[in-house]
């Protein structure tokens, strides 16, 4: 057993780390951003560094200073009621949106680089089983799916992303950034942008993945926490760098390609490299789709494993259960990816408070195992969600036309209901109460 990695090693995971986070939504999403923001993109960068980049390395620090799993932290808090938001994020960030969007993604940037057209789908089906088969091969064995990562996909990664930014800053598509195309404080808006990436869930789900390679690059037990920490630095560091490189090439389009998302980075990088820039684009996005689908894949099958192995050891392995993601998530990229995003993506946003709490309660509480401390958290993380169920009745509400007008009542009376930051001063005001409450009990 060793005390410490080598500067090899290090790159490796912290690039296989990055390459995770990166995936189909931080290679896309910083694009979109920077385009939307023009002019405003610094202050809009300083929102999502807090949301994208600050937040996600809370939670590897609540990992670090909780010196456990996502599962285990939750459930100290509250037994069932963690177990449940547990299930919910891995369902989320699993087969039901996150990995099913980065095969979405994919193929709707090859049909548009090759403008393929066809009823039949018999394309899209094989592109899929190519996809999931090799999703498969790298979440197959838990130890080395870091090392896969690092090694494989975070070269192809550097090179196109590298490429794509500095052409974009030599010849930009617009010498001229255009005006914001919202009317929000420009860092409240960058902030809640970046809850779209779920990089903080992320956060605290790939950490296993990465403890998995640690582990087997054979550290010793007391140095894998460090390890942890300074490969969150690097992984985290990198994406900082290519956020902000994406957002200036996006704002570098001056708003002349009136396209979103995986339709604009493809139209950009055709006006950038041409015809060949899209073929490498395309080979850059589906290495980016599987990044993130691997970790996702990885990490939510060993919480399912976790959760369900007692119930039947034989049935529920981790192997089984990267078969039956894989294959749930195969079937739900059939849909529409704006529709993957616009239904499910607010449950996404839902799970997020109550992520944050988590990894401010590990990172921040000096005494997290005293049971008053445990108590409040677990309120605190419980009363998120509660205000996060509130204001998703209202997107629902808003987005099919439901008429329920005394719900968004309600939530809009509610302090900073107006940036979708009520639960924030509820859960600290309940964390204090109950905190306070149970210590003067305890003492009287």
């Amino acid at each position: 057993m060793k005390k410490k990695l080598s500067a090899k090693e290090y790159l490796i995971m912290g690039g296989g780390l990055f390459s995770m986070h990166f995936g189909a939504a931080c290679m896309l999403f910083p694009v979109q951003w920077g385009k939307d923001a023009g002019s405003a993109l610094i202050p809009m960068f300083i929102g999502i560094l807090l949301s994208g980049i600050i937040l996600p390395y809370f939670g590897y620090l609540a990992l670090v200073k909780g010196d456990d799993t996502f599962l285990a932290l939750t459930r100290k808090m509250s037994q069932g009621f963690g177990t449940f938001f547990a299930a919910l994020t891995i369902f989320v960030i699993g087969p039901l949106y996150m990995v099913p969007r980065m095969s979405a993604a994919a193929w709707a940037a090859i049909v548009q680089i090759t403008g393929l057209k066809t009823e039949n789908m018999l394309p899209v089906v094989a592109f899929s089983v190519f996809y999931y088969i090799a999703t498969y091969w790298f979440v197959v064995n838990p130890g080395k799916v870091i090392d896969k990562v690092g090694k494989i996909l975070f070269p192809i990664l550097i090179v196109v992303v590298t490429a794509v930014i500095i052409k974009s800053l030599i010849t930009p598509i617009s010498t001229t950034w255009a005006a914001p195309s919202f009317s929000q404080n420009p860092i409240v808006y960058g902030f809640l942008e970046g809850y779209a990436t779920a990089d903080l869930q992320c956060a605290l789900l790939f950490g296993i993945v990465v403890v998995h390679g640690i582990r087997e690059a054979g550290i010793e037990e007391k140095s894998i926490n460090r390890s942890l920490a300074l490969i969150g630095i690097i992984g985290l560091g990198l994406l900082l760098i290519t956020i902000l490189g994406h957002m200036i090439a996006g704002a570098n389009t001056g708003g002349t390609i009136d396209l979103t998302l995986s339709a604009l980075y493809t139209e950009m990088v055709l006006q950038l490299w041409g015809s060949a820039g899209g073929v490498l684009f395309n080979i850059a996005l589906v290495a980016a789709a599987l990044t993130t689908a691997v970790g996702a894949v990885s990490s939510t099958s060993e919480i399912w494993e976790e959760i369900l192995h007692e119930k039947n050891p034989r049935l529920f392995t981790y192997r089984n259960i990267c078969i039956a993601s894989c294959a749930l998530s195969a079937v739900v990229s059939f849909a529409d990816l704006d529709t993957i995003v616009k239904v499910v993506g607010p449950v996404l946003d839902a799970c997020y408070p109550p992520a944050i709490v988590i990894a401010m309660y590990y990172c921040l509480c000096r005494r997290k195992d005293l049971p008053a401390n445990l108590k409040a958290g677990k309120w605190a993380m419980i009363s998120s969600f509660a205000i996060s169920l509130l204001q998703l009745a209202v997107r629902y509400a808003e987005m099919f036309d439901l008429g329920w007008k005394g719900l968004g009542k309600l939530y809009y009376a509610l302090p900073l209901s107006e940036y979708s930051m009520a639960w924030l001063p509820i859960s600290i005001a309940v964390f204090a109460i109950i905190s306070i409450t149970k210590r003067r009990a305890s003492a009287a």
